[in-house]
Order: structure tokens, then C-alpha cells, then sequence
């Protein structure tokens, strides 16, 4: 098992300040130090599905789901983090929710299409997980899990999720097709899923 990263940008407030935190930040996503820290998926969303608006998302691949949490505050990153403003208040520089997960390890491969997801809230247990297990046969991948640990981000977040599709195309479109439609109605969310969940779904792709 890995730990994993599911990251949402909201809103980048200060572009000159984040862009010197993700500058300085990127030699220690190589995936060569202690934490196995590992950046598998970056950039700007194609699509927000459903949910409020996300500019850019990101899957960081860590050693353990230990390392993912434990990295936030490793004095070299918390100096590139620094960079933003204070360590326990960036929201001057980004808006951006930073989730943990413990997940089998993911293969991102050239031209995929994923959907990052952050599940704020399940109203209906029983509804949402009949429609999770039925949408689990159209992706080609899949992590998911409880948010072990949340570093950042105004809105809490309990599950999240990495979900491969073949193209971007794809993940952009499947939601309204009839055979994705068909596992929604298995959690009674044909209609809408606002009964039922509150969550953040972005589509992007990896580069080819």
C-alpha cells in the first residue's frame, strides 16, 4: 500500500508567490528522498464534473500513507511552503485542500484521463455505496479511501479518489453517457446526487 496526495486547487490568489513555493517545491517530488515523495499527476483540470470549481488537481504518490502525512512538515518542505506566508495560514496565496489516502499504488499512464475526487459529505450510506460499486467497472484504475489526514483545505473532506479512464475524452464525458447513468441509478442519483453526496469531481489528464 502507498500513500497518496489527491490535491484540489481552488483558486490561485497570489500567482507570483505560489508559483516560488511550486518552483522551489519540485526537486523533492522525484520520488529520491526518505518519503518516497513522488509527483504521479499534475495540472490544469479539463472539466469539474460536479462540485465547485477546481483549476488544477494533482495525485502525489508517497512511500507510506506514514510518509504522506509526515512530509507536510519536513523542515525542507515546510521552508518551500513558507515562501506562501505563514505555515498554518497560506489562504492569502491559494485556496487548495490537500487530502491523504491509503490506496494500492497507481500507474499513471501517457494520455489518461482521471478524476480526482473529494467526498465532502455522504448523506445516504447505503445509496452511495451501491452506486460505488457499481461504477467501479468504468474506470481502468482505481485508488480510494478514507482521508487519514487532511493537511489543508477550509472544507473538510472524508473520502477521496484517483479513477483512471483511456482518454481525457472520456473522463470529460462518461458522466452523462446511459452506461454511467445506469450506475448512478443503482445508488438512486439518476436524477441528481445532492440526496445523496456532496462532492468535488475534476477531470484531467496526464501529459502524453
Amino acid at each position: 500500500m502507498k500513500g497518496y496526495w489527491i490535491n484540489h486547487v481552488l483558486d490561485i490568489k497570489d500567482p507570483a508567490r505560489f508559483g516560488a513555493y511550486v518552483e522551489a517545491s519540485q526537486p523533492m517530488f522525484q520520488g529520491n528522498n526518505q518519503y518516497g515523495a513522488k509527483i504521479m499527476l499534475l495540472g490544469p483540470v479539463a472539466a469539474t464534473v460536479t462540485g465547485k470549481p477546481v483549476q488544477y488537481a494533482a495525485i502525489v504518490e508517497f512511500e507510506s500513507v506514514k510518509a504522506a502525512v509526515d512530509f507536510w512538515n519536513d523542515p525542507q518542505y515546510a521552508a518551500t511552503r513558507a515562501l506562501m506566508g505563514p505555515l498554518d495560514d497560506e489562504s492569502a496565496v491559494v485556496d487548495r485542500r490537500v487530502c491523504c489516502i491509503e490506496a494500492e499504488p497507481l500507474t499513471v499512464s501517457p494520455g489518461q484521463g482521471f478524476w480526482l475526487n473529494h467526498v465532502q459529505e455522504i448523506i445516504d450510506d447505503s445509496a452511495f455505496f451501491s452506486y460505488a460499486e457499481a461504477s467501479l467497472p468504468h474506470f481502468t484504475c482505481a485508488g480510494f479511501g478514507p482521508v487519514v489526514h487532511q493537511h489543508t483545505g477550509e472544507q473538510k473532506i472524508h473520502l477521496a479518489a484517483a479513477l483512471g479512464f483511456d482518454n481525457i475524452d472520456t473522463a470529460t464525458t462518461i458522466y452523462g453517457t446511459p452506461e454511467y447513468r445506469a450506475a448512478l441509478a443503482a445508488g438512486n442519483m439518476e436524477s441528481g446526487e445532492s440526496h445523496v453526496v456532496n462532492r468535488t469531481i475534476c477531470a484531467i489528464e496526464a501529459p502524453a
